[in-house]
């Protein structure tokens, strides 16, 4: 750029104005797709359901379902109180699973509700 005249050319050609507006990606169009649709609650709770399978055994978990997680605490609806007492036994063995194994979820706690 050491032409002067050069710089003169360069000179009249207009500026970009600055705008509020810019593109958005694709990723956050899709994430936020996504999360509108419902499909990351569903994956979510699909993967919830096959690691509580796993946590608790093909027994319990026919009798028992996984509900919301409020605050940590993941709510599973128990057919009758007797598998709530055998739950309750192996609560922090199926916790830990969990843990290990959903370590997004961010569980501290399992809590055991008869369901209706």
């Amino acid at each position: 750029m050491d032409d002067p005249e050069e710089k003169i050319w360069l000179s009249q050609i207009p500026k970009a104005e600055r705008t509020r507006f810019r593109p958005k990606t694709i990723s956050s169009i899709l994430d936020r797709l996504i999360v509108e649709r419902g499909y990351s609650n569903e994956q979510s709770t699909l993967l919830l359901q096959e690691q509580w399978k796993i946590a608790v055994g093909d027994k319990f978990s026919s009798q028992s379902r996984v509900g919301k997680i409020k605050r940590g605490v993941l709510q599973v609806l128990v057919s009758n109180m007797i598998v709530i007492s055998e739950l309750e036994y192996g609560k922090q063995k199926a916790l830990r699973h969990l843990q290990a194994a959903l370590p997004d979820f961010k569980l501290k706690d399992i809590r055991f509700v008869l369901a209706k």
